[in-house]
């Protein structure tokens, strides 16, 4: 017996599968449309299935085969690189193992192998998602019936502390700096853009006149796209102090970065990032990622400008202001002893002007 009743505003199905009751969503709203396509579609398919024992007949798969599943269902998303590159990782582990075997005690060993690694707690949540992530396919085959990877408890990791670049080290880099590498860093420090944004940028995408740069794709994994999330796609102000860095720009390619062949660079990996190793070696600065800039100019902006929090979050793409707090608010500390220590507390301004007035 196969029957359609509604929870909440949604359709399910209900049927027995060897003695036990079954129900299913089929993610469809109740209409008579939608109770008339289940009746003349889905239930005749489904009893046909019953009839034929198909259900009868499920066996787990191992490991490696439901990964294919949940890749075929991510080929679409635009990481689908690093995600295929941590299933491949992941599936030399537990490629092998039957998924209705793997235990919690196997993914927790698992987890232990990584942190010997030397991966931070991070890298392994994101490996731990797509964990999750195929044997939640074989949930919704209903071959096992919960998720072994949920609630893993992850060592402690002290995380390395970003040191943004002072004033004077900025200036010395630009100084120092030359070509590909002067004009990159001039954009970095001053809008605050990922990497990838200032790689992906176009001439048409910066306006003098208007002093705004748009900032509308990225390169992500090599490949250029949409850039990190829907706030992300922005206007930036173009600040006074870069304006000399843009105009003087070579029109080659339509980008600000290309190869000598007009194609983008996929990253800043191989000489680029020899010359800015060297760039610091020459300016006697200890290493950091280049990714600094982005946190230089938000440090920055968060000390020195009359900016607002959230004017500053839609400046560097951030979705919110709970970002910048949480991220940058440990570099401004004792900017709260910098208030004016003539300010009237507890004072009404009326009632004082009031008294003064008698």
């Amino acid at each position: 017996m196969v029957g359609v009743f509604k929870r909440g505003k949604i359709l399910y199905i209900q049927y027995k599968v060897n003695g036990k009751q079954v129900q299913k969503s089929t993610r469809l709203s109740d209409t008579k449309q939608n109770r008339k396509l289940i009746e003349d579609e889905v239930i005749p398919v489904l009893k046909v299935k019953l009839f034929n024992s198909d259900f009868d007949n499920k066996k787990p798969k191992l490991f490696n085969e439901y990964s294919k599943f949940y890749l075929e269902d991510k080929k679409y998303h635009k990481t689908i690189k690093s995600i295929t590159s941590k299933v491949k990782s992941i599936n030399e582990y537990f490629g092998n193992k039957r998924i209705d075997t793997i235990r919690k005690h196997d993914v927790k060993l698992w987890v232990q192998e990584q942190d010997k690694k030397g991966n931070t707690p991070k890298t392994i949540r994101n490996y731990l998602s797509v964990l999750r992530g195929v044997i939640d396919v074989a949930i919704d085959e209903e071959i096992i019936t919960h998720n072994v990877a949920t609630n893993i408890k992850l060592s402690t990791h002290e995380v390395e502390e970003i040191e943004p670049f002072t004033e004077l080290e900025v200036r010395l880099l630009l100084s120092k700096s030359n070509g590909f590498l002067k004009l990159f860093l001039a954009i970095s420090f001053y809008t605050g853009a990922r990497t990838g944004e200032v790689l992906a940028l176009m001439h048409s995408d910066i306006n003098l006149k208007t002093k705004i740069i748009e900032i509308k794709r990225a390169l992500s994994e090599g490949e250029l796209s949409t850039p990190k999330t829907l706030k992300s796609i922005r206007e930036v102000p173009i600040f006074d102090n870069l304006i000399p860095y843009l105009k003087d720009i070579n029109y080659k390619s339509l980008f600000l970065f290309p190869k000598n062949d007009g194609s983008l660079y996929k990253s800043l990996a191989g000489h680029h990032k020899r010359e800015w190793i060297k760039l610091l070696k020459d300016c006697n600065i200890n290493y950091r990622k280049i990714y600094t800039t982005r946190h230089t100019f938000i440090v920055h902006m968060l000390k020195h400008s009359d900016l607002s929090i959230m004017q500053i979050a839609q400046i560097v793409g951030h979705t919110s202001t709970k970002m910048i707090i949480q991220n940058y608010a440990k570099f401004i500390k004792g900017e709260h002893l910098k208030v004016n220590r003539d300010l009237n507390l507890f004072t009404d301004k009326i009632t004082v002007s009031t008294s003064l007035n008698t």
